[in-house]
């Protein structure tokens, strides 16, 4: 017995000794990176939020930032190189003329639809609101009492207003978005007689932009104005004090699959990691941005609820219709 075993142990060496050794692990081919075109004015937010993603996927992500008009049209006319495999905008009107024009493909997310309102996402499937908006009035902080004499927007075109009222360029996405809304509420007619009533009662030609816009408030040039709730937590607080007039307008920061996409995939699994519990959390606490998933505890409840019952679609849908009502209201 003891030479059976010896002669196995021998037999057992020899075939180690032959057996061929392993070749080396290969490793794994990295992912792609996942392109992102987007229109977001702090332009550290997004890379540092998606190393987070990349934390718990492994999939890397490119961000590029462009001013909204021409990132659009670079996904739309597939001049981006690499193209994009996601769009993301600041406004809805953004992803809404990609979708428009084709350069989107469904998101086909049950996990989106799941989550996201109807009411914040594309009636085609196309793109989804990650996030949401106020468009408010502001006033002097110091004299607060003006805000609280506005309690609806079509206040504003009241004679009582006259020469107290300061607007920005009607080409901003803010008022488009709220101009649209309210040729939808209102209709085409009566949306220009309010805002006629508006344009007579500026003490000031348009701002450029909505910071200067700010300012001026604060200076005791304007009253009253209107500002995205972005704006007012950028560069108005603690000098100008804000209020949520009804019907509670707003306007939504929204994403889309491009048409193109190398890594759609990956793509989708971002846009679902987006409107994910931790997403949506560090979204608020570092924007302001009100989140699009009705279910973030401690943030979500404290959110305008109005704001998720109103169809975003229509900011889209009604935005030539807004640009035309300006020029003919000579909002310029």
């Amino acid at each position: 017995m003891k030479r059976v075993a010896t002669g196995l142990l021998a037999v057992l060496s020899l075939g180690a000794c032959e057996r061929p050794a392993p070749e080396p692990l290969t490793p794994a081919p990295r992912p792609e990176p996942v392109v992102v075109y987007a229109s977001y004015e702090d332009q550290n937010y997004l890379p540092s939020l998606f190393a987070e993603f990349t934390r718990e996927t492994g999939i890397p992500v490119s961000v590029r930032h462009r001013p909204e008009q021409q990132i659009v049209n670079e996904v739309i006319e597939k001049r981006g190189s690499p193209p994009a495999d996601m769009l993301l905008t600041r406004s809805v009107h953004g992803v809404w003329r990609a979708a428009d024009e084709g350069a989107l493909r469904p998101l086909q997310s049950e996990k989106v639809a799941s989550v996201v309102p109807d009411s914040l996402r594309g009636p085609d499937g196309y793109w989804t609101a990650i996030g949401f908006d106020t468009i408010n009035v502001v006033c002097s902080a110091g004299n607060t009492r003006d805000c609280e004499s506005v309690s609806m927007f079509d206040d504003l075109s009241e004679p009582e207003f006259q020469g107290q009222l300061c607007l920005s360029a009607p080409s901003l996405a803010v008022n488009r978005t709220l101009i649209a809304a309210m040729i939808a509420d209102h209709g085409l007619r009566p949306a220009e007689t309010l805002v006629r009533g508006w344009i007579k009662n500026l003490v000031l030609p348009p701002y450029d932009n909505e910071e200067a816009l700010l300012q001026a408030v604060a200076a005791g040039k304007c009253r009253l104005a209107v500002v995205s709730g972005h704006a007012y937590r950028e560069f108005g607080r603690p000098t100008v004090a804000a209020k949520w007039p009804q019907p509670g307008y707003f306007d939504v920061a929204a994403v889309g699959i491009g048409r193109h996409a190398r890594n759609p995939e990956s793509a989708r699994r971002l846009v679902e990691w987006l409107v994910g519990t931790d997403a949506q959390t560090a979204q608020f606490e570092v924007t302001g941005l009100h989140p699009a998933n009705p279910d973030i505890p401690g943030i979500s409840a404290a959110s305008p609820v109005t704001a998720r019952e109103r169809n975003a679609a229509v900011f889209g849908l009604f935005e030539t219709e807004a640009v035309k009502l300006a020029e003919r209201a000579r909002w310029y």
